[in-house]
């Protein structure tokens, strides 16, 4: 019994002994990794029915244009009867250019006036400038001086060292300091009027031309005074320097107002008080579309004048300027 259990125990150990040496020599099988499928194709790939649309609509497409429309040729035998007489024979003209632009300026003026388009053609837009006249400035699209030519004021200059060829430069300095499209007007006065020009006129390079020689051939002495004039002296000046229409106006005086009267063939200067000077101007700046702004340059004021200038200036928002 005892050797059987022994017998038993040994085969169990050598059953266990050889069951691991089958476990040494066991090989595993593993799959190999399978290949990638490759997708080809071939380079050319053929549409049959695409191509075949395609010579067709090539096919149309040259039958339709190999026959190009013909047009008959229009011919005449004859335009004009073979006998028609010979041109007669032209007087030979011999034909100068103009080139005096003032010239042309003032004759174009002169035919918008009979067509009636001045005034449209004053109406145009304007240019601002800033002017400077004795050191006075102010900026503006249409600018008149005013000045008083009379001995008096010569005089007057004269004693406070200011000559009368600097007056006409310097009017003619502010003239050439505005913009071509900034328009102007020069009013020179005793008891007369005188007018650079009818109009305000822009300042071009051949009205500034004009001025040059107008101020110094024109603006001195006294321009001739007419009987049926309705104001004389600093109202018939401001009388005509708001009819133009202005946005700033230069004053050049000695600051005498006084009024030519003619009574019993005498003529007389007699003074007139400010008030009814003032309100003379007020009546002119009221009958002008623009609200204009007074700048005064006076020589030789005295307190009286000096006062009377000031409030001028102060009534149209202007500054006074005194030698």
């Amino acid at each position: 019994m005892r050797r059987w259990r022994r017998d038993t125990i040994l085969y169990a150990v050598l059953v266990q002994v050889a069951l691991l040496g089958l476990t040494i020599f066991v090989v595993v099988i593993r799959p190999g990794a399978r290949e990638e499928p490759a997708f080809t194709a071939k380079h050319t790939v053929r549409l049959p029915q695409r191509e075949l649309e395609h010579r067709v609509a090539l096919a149309d497409f040259q039958h339709a244009a190999a026959a190009p429309l013909r047009l008959e040729t229009l011919t005449t035998a004859a335009l004009l009867p073979p006998d028609l007489p010979a041109l007669p024979a032209a007087p030979r003209v011999e034909v100068e250019a103009l080139d005096d632009a003032d010239f042309l300026a003032r004759d174009a003026q002169a035919l918008l006036a009979q067509a009636g388009l001045a005034g449209t053609m004053n109406g145009l837009k304007s240019a601002a400038s800033t002017a400077a006249f004795f050191g006075v400035e102010a900026t503006g699209e249409r600018i008149v001086l005013v000045v008083n030519t009379s001995v008096s004021v010569r005089n007057r200059a004269k004693r406070r060292g200011v000559s009368w060829q600097r007056i006409q430069d310097e009017v003619i300095r502010m003239v050439d300091g505005l913009e071509s499209s900034t328009r102007f007007g020069l009013v020179q006065f005793s008891q007369g009027v005188r007018l650079f020009h009818d109009t305000l006129v822009p300042a071009t390079t051949a009205n500034r031309e004009a001025v040059r020689a107008w101020v110094r051939e024109s603006l001195r002495g006294n321009p001739p005074v007419r009987e049926d004039d309705v104001w004389f002296g600093h109202e018939a000046a401001l009388a005509v320097a708001f009819q133009l229409e202005p946005d700033v106006i230069f004053l050049v005086t000695d600051g005498v107002l006084d009024r030519r009267e003619v009574r019993g063939g005498r003529i007389t200067y007699p003074r007139i008080d400010f008030g009814s000077f003032i309100a003379s101007v007020r009546r002119f700046a009221a009958g002008s579309p623009r609200e204009a702004v007074v700048h005064v340059i006076g020589f030789d004021l005295d307190a009286r004048a000096q006062a009377d200038m000031q409030r001028l200036c102060r009534a149209f928002n202007g500054r006074l300027r005194t030698f």
